[in-house]
């Protein structure tokens, strides 16, 4: 069946780790509906942090986290996000590529290159790596002043966190970059008769639109993290310099990630429909004796001219992604959205 596509030596560093804790067969023991492991895995340690760490905290004088800074909880928010996110980009990979009938139309020479998103060794060392800096840190600046914090920074950012922030990193930067990329160089040609007058290039286009608005949304989320106290009012409190770097780097390479996925598509897309209306062109002019003088032509070939403007008009139909205005509004807003949220909340500090 050609309709499937599996990127087999595609591994998920999240799944791995929730797998290694026992939550693959906890999901699998759980009654009902399996539950997708890495959600088990981050929503316990929420439920840890949050409903046991700290309400320990509060109940010895200190004060429960959600209280004290509640726009926290859309860090919490963020991770599940994440976790949403990885899993509906790699199912998006393969349904985008099962949607091409990459199986049948690339060689196994070439059908390689999709198998994984992102390599599975660069994705471990450079997590192993931000573990060490995240301990070096810990130890040498930060400190663990007590037991809480002690969970908190020596295991739950290391191996709960990092592990989401990695794999979303490496699998948007996989979609955004490498996939249109690999598409172009395999050269696939438009399917001119797609019901959906797509080139058999929608999913492709769904996958990069959507991958970006969960991307915006997780940027929307660090706004609320970090602008949080000032729209909740707390006084003295001012974003530092390292959170305002970082929100309008993100926000950069988000606008990067779909100005360069989309344009490559696009060029792509619109350099094939062209090509074959200039070779449909050409049959036109064989089908017509002196076809430059309308009063004076003449019909040679009637089947042929027939058939020609049967193949012009699927191809004609055929539309170039991003493809109509409503896309290009919805992207338009998602890519304008934070910077405007930022740049509102700075003019009023």
């Amino acid at each position: 069946m050609s309709g499937n596509f599996e990127a087999k030596d595609e591994k998920n560093l999240i799944e791995y780790i929730a797998a290694l804790c026992g939550f693959s067969r906890l999901s699998t023991a759980l009654p009902g509906r399996d539950i997708y492991p890495p959600y088990l895995f981050v929503g316990a340690f929420s439920v840890l942090d949050l409903a046991v760490l700290q309400v320990y905290v509060h109940a010895t004088g200190g004060t429960h986290i959600l209280i004290e800074t509640p726009n926290t909880a859309a860090g919490y928010a963020a991770v599940f996000l994440g976790v949403y996110g990885v899993r509906y980009m790699s199912s998006g990979y393969e349904e985008a590529l099962a949607a091409l009938r990459a199986q049948d139309r690339v060689d196994t020479a070439d059908i390689n290159q999709f198998q994984r998103i992102f390599s599975w060794r660069t994705k471990v060392i450079i997590y192993l790596c931000a573990v060490l800096v995240l301990y070096a840190n810990t130890i040498l600046n930060v400190g663990v002043p007590n037991q809480v914090t002690a969970i908190n920074f020596l295991f739950t950012w290391e191996f709960v966190f990092l592990p989401v922030i990695i794999e979303f990193a490496f699998t948007y930067y996989g979609i955004h970059f490498l996939l249109p990329r690999r598409i172009k160089k395999t050269e696939f040609n438009l399917f001119f008769y797609d019901p959906r007058n797509m080139g058999g290039f929608a999913a492709v286009g769904q996958l990069l639109k959507r991958s970006y608005y969960i991307y915006t949304a997780g940027l929307i989320l660090f706004f609320l993290l970090v602008y949080g106290p000032v729209l909740l009012s707390v006084d003295g409190y001012v974003p530092g310099l390292f959170e305002l770097v970082f929100f309008s780097t993100a926000w950069f390479v988000g606008l990067l990630s779909i100005g360069y996925s989309m344009y490559t598509i696009h060029q792509l897309m619109s350099k094939k429909k062209e090509r074959r209306i200039r070779e449909l062109e050409t049959e036109l002019h064989q089908a017509i004796e002196n076809p430059y003088d309308i009063n004076n032509s003449k019909v040679v070939d009637q089947d042929k001219l027939d058939d020609a403007r049967r193949r012009l008009k699927e191809v004609r139909d055929t539309r170039v992604y991003p493809a109509t205005f409503t896309m290009w509004s919805q992207i338009a807003i998602s890519v304008l959205l934070p910077q405007l949220l930022q740049i509102t909340v700075q003019t009023a500090l």
